[in-house]
């Protein structure tokens, strides 16, 4: 909008929407428009908000019908590490039916339903396009939950140039939401990377396969049981010698699987479950050996098991005999072992903000939502803040901190600190909204404080605010309302 000059109004109309609801919208978009320039004390908006009947279409500066020619396409695409998505294949020249392409401009915006792009103002055509695409040849950028460029190519067309010949057919990228918070940080001249707690949750989506995955593992009874492998002490029902705690880990057999107190996890459903674990990396199953050389006791996993091993503390040659294995018995007793990534997510309660995400996109407004995992943001090479997740929408970005607690800090200071690293970290990565997540059943009165007073704080000194929302009642009762004012 704010290429229009005050001679040329933008006339704004719904034919959903009252003429209310449509100025609020519009309004809105003209407070957070990314170019401004020298405002007035009373600033005029160079636009009007009219009815449909008003807006002469034979005659139009620019008009834009948002999905006036809904075309379904199956475009092949890659796929890099980061989650970014490249079309491998430019699109055809196409022009909409009623349109003439000598006469009339228009937009061609794709949206890939399960990956949308937020209309970040950083996310310019270097970041929407694919590697190698000129881009010279049209105005590429974020819009609409998709990648949105201009209908005729702006470089070099010659004179009498065919259809195709003056039409641009641009390569696109969808970037993923490593590249979304990397690019949209790097303006602000911060930078982004995953934290340890991060890496655990990509490591246990990798072995489980997707996102969605991860966050149903974090709903189910297969946590409790994962839980089993983390206490020094045997769980209680277990039977004696069906868990052993080893000096690297916990292991339990399947009779210690078994007796894990859940009537409602069927033992059939459990060993399909523990078998999926065990081809997917998750679980390792092996047996617990000795060695004749040294006095070290340890797990051992299938692949590594033949008739003779190395001890892994001296590199002695052992024979799988009777004296070897543990617990004592005739034939030896098959254990599962834990992948230590998910160990570590398991311990440091990673099942929180899985549960977050799992209920954001329940939401009708985060369906086809990109998550990502942990990161930290950094400053001059430090660290400054660290995020739990990310969630970007095609409207919006949204950053969120879960805790298994109901509290920011243990003093006023520190709930202070933690607030403002919050809101700084959602102003480094231009995102919409904050949410604050928690297992309890509401935050603690002290926490709300502290995040409401940074908020005021920051709007009096004028620095952006983010929407803040808090979710509380993780794994029982989530509910999601806006930070009381």
């Amino acid at each position: 909008m704010w290429l229009f000059s005050p001679r040329n109004r933008l006339l704004v109309t719904s034919a959903s929407l009252t003429l209310d609801e449509t100025r609020q919208q519009i309004e809105e978009k003209w407070q957070k428009r990314p170019v401004r320039s020298i405002q007035p004390k009373e600033e005029e908006h160079p636009f009007d908000v009219v009815h449909p009947d008003a807006i002469d279409i034979d005659h139009p500066l620019m008009v834009v019908l948002k999905d006036s020619w809904d075309q379904p396409r199956s475009l092949p695409v890659t796929r890099e590490p980061d989650g970014t998505l490249q079309a491998s294949l430019s699109l055809a020249a196409e022009v909409p039916n009623g349109l003439d392409p000598d006469r009339h401009r228009w937009q061609v915006t794709l949206t890939a339903p399960s990956h949308p792009v937020p209309p970040l103002p950083v996310l310019g055509s270097h970041a929407v396009i694919a590697t190698g695409q000129n881009p010279w040849e049209t105005f590429v950028r974020a819009a609409d939950g998709g990648v949105t460029y201009w209908s005729h190519r702006f470089d070099f067309v010659p004179s009498g140039a065919s259809l195709a010949g003056s039409l641009a057919s641009p390569r696109l990228s969808w970037p993923g939401i490593r590249s979304i918070l990397k690019v949209a940080a790097s303006a602000q001249g911060a930078d982004v990377r995953p934290s340890p707690a991060g890496k655990r949750a990509a490591i246990t989506e990798r072995l489980l396969g997707s996102r969605t995955a991860l966050e149903e593992l974090a709903a189910s009874p297969g946590w409790a049981l994962l839980r089993m492998f983390m206490p020094a002490v045997a769980p209680g029902g277990c039977p004696a010698g069906s868990w052993w705690k080893l000096k690297s880990a916990t292991v339990l057999s399947w009779e210690a699987i078994a007796a894990l107190d859940d009537n409602g996890w069927e033992p059939e459903a459990r060993r399909e479950q523990v078998d999926q674990w065990t081809s997917q990396g998750v679980l390792r199953r092996g047996l617990i050996l000795g060695c004749g050389h040294c006095p070290i006791l340890e797990f051992y996993p299938l692949s590594e098991i033949s008739q003779s091993y190395l001890c892994r503390r001296c590199g002695g040659t052992n024979q799988l005999t009777g004296d070897r294995w543990r617990p004592v018995a005739p034939e030896p007793r098959w254990f599962y072992d834990l992948h230590p990534a998910v160990l570590e997510l398991v311990k440091n309660d990673g099942d929180v903000p899985l549960l977050a995400t799992r209920f954001l996109r329940s939401e009708y407004w985060a369906r086809q939502a990109l998550v990502g995992e942990e990161f930290e943001l950094l400053m001059d090479g430090n660290p400054c803040v660290e995020m739990d997740f990310a969630l970007a929408t095609d409207q919006e970005l949204w950053l969120g901190e879960a805790k298994s607690n109901d509290s920011l800090g243990n003093t006023q200071r520190e709930r202070q600190r933690e607030a403002g690293k919050l809101l700084r970290g959602c102003a480094l990565t231009g995102a919409a909204g904050l949410i604050l997540a928690t297992a309890h059943s509401h935050w603690a009165e002290t926490t709300v404080e502290a995040v409401r007073t940074e908020v005021l704080g920051r709007r009096t000194a004028n620095k952006p605010v983010p929407k803040v929302r808090l979710l509380t009642g993780l794994g029982t009762s989530p509910k999601l309302v806006p930070l009381p004012l």
